[in-house]
């Protein structure tokens, strides 16, 4: 709950108290006016001098009974304001002054600070080893890209290999058509040798 400052408060009591004096002096003034007339009638009336001092005892006694409850009921509230306003007191005093309260979230962002600055070092740092990492790849890569411009694809190294094949083949066989052609001319040769010397 929200209270006003000790001193409104205070205030507004004063004026309580000042309102409720000039009421009962209204009162006071209203009951005299009726005594007055009270009494100027009970003189008309030849009212005993006993029953006019009852009258105004009991008019006495009136007033004092609403006075004293009033009363009563405006020390119950300055009371309740008076345990208000220490419960208040008693929770300022758990409270950290200002000054703690600010160096201590100094002492969080200092913290704070000094823990960013120690991650972006590191980020740095890493930053730098992968770079490092990807401009080595980039000429390992530009490296391998030199190196097969030099060498044929996969398909013309094995058309290479057929047509070497190929080529090898036909050349074989034809030397071996050359040689089977040439030895049949030296076994008939020779055929025709042994049967002129036989």
């Amino acid at each position: 709950a929200v209270h006003a400052p000790l001193a409104d408060r205070v205030g507004y009591l004063e004026r309580r108290m000042v309102d409720s004096v000039d009421k009962h002096g209204k009162e006071l003034q209203a009951l005299k006016d009726s005594h007055d007339k009270h009494a100027s009638g009970v003189f008309e009336s030849h009212a005993s001098f006993e029953e006019r001092i009852k009258s105004l005892e009991k008019l006495q006694q009136d007033s004092a009974d609403k006075h004293a409850r009033e009363l009563k009921a405006l020390r119950a509230a300055h009371e309740k304001h008076a345990d208000e306003l220490n419960s208040v007191k008693g929770v300022h005093t758990h409270h950290a002054s200002l000054p703690e309260r600010v160096a201590y979230v100094e002492q969080l962002l200092g913290e704070s600070a000094d823990k960013h600055a120690m991650e972006i070092a590191a980020l740095k740092e890493q930053h730098t080893k992968i770079y490092s990492a990807h401009s080595k790849n980039d000429k390992d890569i530009a490296s391998l890209k030199g190196l097969q411009v030099h060498h044929a694809s996969m398909n013309e190294r094995v058309g290479y290999l057929e047509k070497a094949f190929g080529d090898s083949a036909d050349k074989h066989e034809r030397e071996l058509e050359v040689l089977k052609a040439s030895h049949k001319q030296h076994a008939d040769a020779m055929a025709r040798q042994v049967k002129e010397f036989s």
